[in-house]
């Protein structure tokens, strides 16, 4: 069976890699730098799917700050998520809540998209998203 990180060493992935860094102009998608060393970020992982099998829009160039930065977001968002109650809509709302705010959705289309009304304790939990330090 083969490791995910020698799938990293084939050439359709390489390939893929050179495609998202020409795309970005060597640079990183996130802060701009381009003197830093670059790593190509899948969005998302889908089972079954080789590194080399996904869109270009899945793809994300980043420097290795940048690269560190979101992984620890996302590290943050599971463990949010694995607190989530799967007793009833209610917890799943409020979560989602705070996780937009986290990722930086903005508040009114948050709102647009749910079946929420304008309340402050959704934009408290929105809030409390977007300001968090972890």
């Amino acid at each position: 069976m083969t490791t995910y990180w020698e799938k990293l060493k084939d050439p359709r992935w390489q390939k893929a890699r050179l495609k998202a860094m020409e795309r970005a102009e060597f640079s990183c998608e996130r802060c701009g730098d381009s003197e830093s060393t670059l790593n190509v970020h899948h969005k998302e992982y889908l089972k079954g799917r080789e590194p080399w099998e996904y869109h270009e829009k899945q793809l994300a160039v980043l420097c290795e700050d940048c690269h560190e930065y979101l992984h620890s977001r996302e590290d943050f968002l599971k463990k949010v998520c694995s607190y989530l109650s799967v007793d009833g809509p209610n917890s799943r709302n409020e979560v989602a809540w705070f996780l937009s705010g986290l990722i930086g959705i903005p508040y009114g289309i948050v709102l647009d998209w749910s079946d929420s009304e304008d309340c402050q304790y959704f934009q408290t939990l929105y809030e409390n998203g977007k300001n968090y330090e972890g």
